[in-house]
């Protein structure tokens, strides 16, 4: 076999340098060469970067990808001679194996390199090929005698389970009357399993309904320029779906062990295991339809059959999906082995740093990405946010653990943890990510709304941006309407398109739309519109080179980067409109980065973009001077009186028609009224998503722990028993029972506000609050979570009162 895999490396290696020396895979400007050719060529040109920069239209990425390649190609035709001359190096193998990874990767995810070299794809086809063919003859022999191993294992276990199980003929009528009895024995089992598909299938059809009714007027561009109401609906939907899976999955794994555990009793009373399978398979398809049923009949109330289609096609996906994460259990009953008895689960002591290491790791991980502006408190911290709940509950567990075990005070309150510890974990896990989610996002995001008026983010009627052209005739028509104004001077800015290419590829940058767009003022502007607004002045202090950052938005928004391009550090921002393209080798002088020096959340002139665009730079009075002696300013306009002055000033937008190429969300002319019926719409919408949020979070949060206590229904009656033999009084069986209760209801909801609170003062910090905003927001937010933990009383006081009736 070993004869064979080297004959393999063999022709591959010499293969690869053949398909490296003759054939001409890669295509320049003027020639084709081939891998060791234009590699020659470059080296004897006399000018190297210049070679490649000239000749090929990705430039340095070709330099890049290339070398790459030919040290693959290297590497596979020095593996192949060492095994010609019959010496093998394993370190080699080993290093080409990583390598040839890597190239796959480089070759794959950049895309500038990929186009212009697309048949260098035949080297990694013959390196791929090599690998997979070795890799099976490597593991042939293993697998061959493990095979034997196993048909002698198998050919046993059939003659067994033929002497066992062998039941001819027909079940008697008692065989039915006992599969009867037992399902409505255990039927809380199978409507916990019904709740878990009602609750699901609900929140679908309502998703659903809601994106129909919303997208006939927010259209799909709605969501790549990050504004109106379907990327809200988006964004909720994600997180969702997220948190169905993970309880669909809770739910079906309950189920799996509750019926691995009746599948002794039934292999005891002879059934077949055809029969026990088309059993399994019928319960829980009635579980789901039930399921369907009862939450599409409640979504008829509010939706009226709209969505139920898209609804029933993404739940079966949810439901494939949430059973994909039980496939060894799902085998092991397809296999008909009866489940091995349970034994005691203690933490792995030597693990234990650890697990605590890698939590705090990702925890601080977490938090660093969720405060970078450019990641504008994305959920996407959910990722490390689970693996650092996971190192940190498995860590500070198993401490706990180790340090009382000992004590006999806690030996029957803490019973789960002691003896049932990785279950016990898993779900405390759970629980808290489930508290974190609420706490730590969807409840601050309430509270903000709720401090949110529409009123105060649009304090002028009309806001006006006109070029020096139309100025003249605005006036007029101001003045003839009697409207109360102020006019003033700025510079439109712009900043980096988001291309995510690298900025050293090639030699024309292409323009991502959008662009970000905002307003550029003197610092004497800023402090007459802190005046108008009665507000006291800010002494800024800019320096020539120095900027100043005014986020106009809500303080329910988001925080936004000034700066669109997610690669750069500092901002690359230009005095002037948008570019169709530049060259990439000057961007340092058409896109220079700004030093922001200060930055806060105030609305001066209005709310037009939820942050994203139409916000303030302020520059300093000398770089203001300097710039109006290079060009005329635009004159912003800020009035109020007359609401019918938007049709007398619509000829603005017709003459300004063209300048919305780059994006049409950026207007010439905004109208209090009509922005503030989109923010009231868009905040209603919000509201009822977020409120919507945290009910599915608590409903999925209570019945993952009503499930754990109702699988271990037997033994917590067998422990009660055992209680009343040692003659212990019932009021202190109740004590132990509540403690029992209260771990898995007050761990999960102290550790996830204490992990929340992070989140929260990092969500101020992007927010810029004040000291008044914080001292509004918590008192909004003590209110609610208030009524939040009465909440949660009530549902740990159900849960006690449900298990103190098993006796």
């Amino acid at each position: 076999m070993q004869k064979r895999m080297d004959r393999i490396s063999i022709i591959a290696g010499y293969g690869i340098l053949v398909i490296a020396v003759f054939l001409k895979l890669i295509g320049g400007k003027n020639q084709q060469f081939s891998l060791i050719g234009v590699w020659l060529d470059s080296l004897i040109s006399g000018d190297f970067l210049g070679f490649w920069q000239t000749e090929f239209a990705a430039g340095i990425g070709v330099l890049v990808g290339t070398g790459i390649f030919l040290l693959l190609t290297v590497l596979y035709v020095f593996d192949a001679a060492f095994i010609t001359f019959q010496r093998r190096i394993g370190w080699l193998q080993s290093f080409k194996t990583a390598w040839l990874y890597f190239t796959i990767f480089f070759y794959l995810i950049f895309i500038q390199f990929y186009s212009s070299s697309i048949w260098l794809g035949l080297i990694l086809i013959v390196c791929a090929v090599e690998f997979l063919l070795n890799r099976y003859l490597e593991d042939k022999i293993e697998r061959d005698r493990k095979y034997a191993k196993l048909q002698e294992k198998e050919k046993a276990y059939k003659a067994d389970r033929q002497r066992r199980l062998a039941f001819p003929g027909n079940y008697p009528p008692e065989f039915h009357q006992i599969i009867r009895k037992n399902f409505r024995y255990y039927q809380k089992n199978y409507w916990l399993l019904i709740f878990a598909n009602a609750v699901t299938f609900f929140a679908l059809v309502i998703l659903f309904f809601t994106y129909q009714k919303f997208s006939h007027t927010h259209t799909q561009d709605a969501i790549f320029d990050k504004t109106g109401l379907l990327r809200i609906f988006i964004e909720s939907g994600g997180i969702l779906l997220l948190l169905f899976l993970l309880f669909l999955s809770f739910m079906d794994g309950l189920y799996i062990d509750f019926k691995a555990k009746q599948m002794n009793l039934f292999i005891q009373l002879g059934i077949r295991k055809r029969t026990f399978l088309t059993m399994l398979l019928e319960e829980f398809s009635f579980c789901a339809l039930t399921g369907v049923l009862l939450g599409g009949i409640l979504s008829l109330l509010i939706t009226k059959g709209s969505g139920f289609a898209w609804a029933l096609l993404l739940y079966a996906g949810l439901v494939i999906l949430a059973m994909a994460f039980h496939q060894e259990k799902i085998v092991r009953l397809l296999q008909f082995s009866p489940q091995a008895s349970a034994k005691s689960d203690h933490p792995n002591q030597r693990l234990m740093p650890w697990f605590l290491l890698i939590g705090l790791i990702a925890l601080a991980i977490t938090f660093w990405w969720f405060d970078r502006r450019k990641s504008t408190e994305t959920v996407l911290v959910i990722g490390p946010l689970i693996i650092a709940l996971w190192g940190l509950f498995f860590g500070v567990g198993g401490l706990y653990v180790k340090h009382n075990r000992g004590k006999q005070a806690l030996l029957l309150s803490r019973t789960d943890l002691f003896y049932r510890f990785h279950k016990s974990i898993k779900v405390l896990i759970l629980a808290a990510l489930l508290q974190v989610l609420a706490i730590g996002f969807f409840l601050p995001r309430l509270v903000t709304f709720q401090l949110t008026t529409a009123a105060e983010l649009f304090p002028y009627e009309l806001v006006a941006k006109v070029k020096r052209p139309e100025v003249q005739q605005v006036e007029t028509v101001l003045d003839r309407a009697e409207a109360s104004w102020g006019k003033y001077s700025f510079f439109p800015v712009t900043s980096v398109d988001g291309d995510s290419e690298w900025e050293v590829f090639g030699t024309v940058r292409p323009v991502m739309f959008i662009q970000g767009q905002h307003i550029g003022i003197s610092e004497s502007t800023y402090q007459k519109l802190r005046q108008a607004k009665h507000l006291d002045k800010r002494p800024l202090n800019l320096k020539k080179g120095q900027w100043h950052v005014v986020y106009q938005q809500a303080l329910s928004i988001r925080g936004q980067p000034i700066d669109w391009d997610p690669q750069s550090i500092r901002p690359r921002l230009r005095v002037g409109t948008p570019l169709e393209q530049y060259n990439t080798a000057n961007v340092d002088l058409i896109f220079p980065m700004r030093q922001i020096k200060s930055q806060e959340r105030l609305i001066l002139t209005g709310m037009f973009q939820r942050g994203l665009q139409e916000n303030i730079l302020v520059f300093s009075d000398e770089e203001f001077d300097t710039l109006v002696q290079e060009k005329q300013p635009n004159q912003l306009f800020l009035i109020d009186g007359n609401k019918k002055l938007a049709n007398s000033l619509n000829f603005l937008q017709k003459k300004y028609e063209d300048d919305q190429r780059w994006d049409t969300t950026i207007k010439p002319m905004y109208e209090r009224s009509q922005r503030r019926n989109n923010v009231v719409t868009e905040n209603q919408l919000q509201v009822l998503l977020l409120i919507f949020t945290l009910v599915v979070c608590i409903f999925i949060n209570a019945g993952i722990l009503i499930a754990k206590f109702e699988s271990e229904q037997r033994s917590l009656i067998a422990q009660r028993k055992l209680l009343d033999q040692l003659g212990m009084r019932q009021k202190e069986q109740r004590k132990v029972l509540k403690q029992q209760v209260n771990l898995f209801i007050r761990v999960p909801i102290i550790g996830g506000l204490l992990l929340s609170l992070g989140f929260i003062g990092i969500m101020g910090h992007l927010r810029f609050f004040s000291i008044t905003d914080w001292q509004q927001f918590s008192r909004v937010f003590l209110l609610d979570y208030a009524l939040y933990l009465v909440g949660w009383k009530l549902i740990a006081h159900f849960i006690y009162r449900r298990i103190k009736k098993w006796r």
